[in-house]
């Protein structure tokens, strides 16, 4: 019994710390892409927004696809442990992308535009670190099953990897559809921008 209690205090830091170093990445993604604008000269801001409201909205599956292929990238990349290094990558890419978008929407939408792309954001990233938590311990318990010489707890792993893909694709399709809604408002948010700054 001791034991049992000792292996799941493990197991539970173990998976506390492969959260918290994910989380850390897109923190510092964030961070990295927010500098990245604030960086930038007042003519390539006024560009960027310039593009922001006049670029073409995407298709509620062209969101869903983008959004796939990245959660299907890291899925993929998460049967090796090499794969996993390219998912960090990843997140990181995520982060800083994230960021930057933020950076933006808080110096020129309002806040009800940024409260929904927020929550927005929040979906994408609850997805992201799911995905990639269940990437980097299914990667761990294959890795340790070999070391240990329980070749009979892959196929168990393999299985709850799969259902796990279940879960990552239906809150996948619930971000992918709330993005899609947003978008256009974030755009026509921009475009009232241009044209109060030109009156």
């Amino acid at each position: 019994m001791k034991h049992q209690r000792q292996r799941t205090k493990k197991n539970e830091i173990t998976s506390m710390t492969i959260i918290i170093g994910i989380l850390a990445v897109i923190l510092i993604g964030d961070l990295v892409g927010a500098v990245m604008y604030v960086r930038q000269s007042p003519s390539m801001q006024a560009e960027l927004m310039d593009y922001l409201a006049t670029g073409d909205s995407l298709s509620f599956l062209q969101i869903f696809w983008q959004q796939f292929l990245y959660q299907f990238t890291i899925w993929t990349m998460g049967l090796t442990v090499i794969g996993n290094l390219v998912n960090i990558f990843l997140i990181f890419v995520r982060g800083v992308s994230a960021g930057f978008n933020i950076a933006v929407l808080v110096q020129e939408a309002s806040f009800g535009v940024l409260v929904l792309w927020l929550i927005q954001y929040l979906l994408i990233i609850a997805t992201t670190v799911l995905s990639a938590y269940f990437s980097i311990r299914f990667a761990y318990l294959v890795v340790k099953s070999v070391m240990l010489k329980k070749y009979d707890l892959l196929k168990r792993h393999f299985k709850n990897y799969a259902r796990q893909f279940v879960v990552i694709m239906v809150l996948t399709m619930v971000t992918s559809l709330f993005t899609a809604v947003i978008t256009p408002i974030v755009q026509n948010q921009f475009s009232i921008s241009e044209v109060v700054a030109e009156i």
